[in-house]
């Protein structure tokens, strides 16, 4: 009975960014965020991303991955993934804070992982190809589809900020707290 609460749950997960009535239904069974198996999903998410950043950086940056051991980047890569996300986990609780969103916090970092575990299962089959094949033109593949699920969470980022709310606070919180984060991400990750 528990796989079955779990698949339905992730069903919706994977369905949520693209319909609002799937939204919809995830939302009115409870947060998403506070159920229990969503660490387990997050878990996944974490550890398929960690792999896929690990991957494409051995590819195509094979300076940056020798200068450590493997096992020794790729926990870097997933230490610095998990501070990411707890950090802007935070700093949208003071963005909340500050411009009086605390309506549209929950909603936020629902779709935050909402976009993560769709990005994260159609990467890991992606991965898996990748992984045995050899085939250097699959990050490609996994580029459009990393850019099609982010296109879709502006969208819909945008749809809640149009409720309520200014859109230079918007431009603002969008550009320094879901934009600046990614790229010094990538900075450390790649001087390493």
């Amino acid at each position: 009975m528990t796989f079955l609460t779990f698949r339905r749950k992730l069903t919706l997960i994977s369905r949520a960014l693209f319909s609002q009535r799937h939204f919809s239904l995830l939302q009115r069974e409870g947060k998403i965020i506070e159920d229990r198996s969503s660490i387990f999903v997050l878990a996944f998410d974490l550890i398929t991303i960690t792999t896929g950043l690990a991957m494409f950086c051995s590819t195509f940056t094979p300076n940056a991955v020798s200068r450590l051991p493997f096992i020794a980047y790729i926990g870097l890569i997933l230490i610095l993934l998990i501070v990411a996300y707890v950090l802007k986990l935070f700093i949208n609780e003071v963005y909340a804070g500050l411009f009086d969103r605390d309506k549209e916090r929950t909603t936020i970092n629902q779709y935050k992982f909402i976009f993560m575990t769709d990005f994260s299962v159609l990467l890991f089959p992606m991965l898996i190809l990748t992984h045995y094949s050899g085939l250097r033109a699959v990050y490609y593949l996994i580029a459009v589809v990393f850019v099609a699920l982010f296109a879709v969470w502006i969208y819909r980022m945008l749809k809640i900020n149009s409720m309520s709310g200014h859109r230079f606070h918007f431009f603002l919180y969008f550009c320094t707290l879901e934009i600046l984060p990614w790229v010094l991400f990538l900075k450390v990750l790649l001087n390493i």
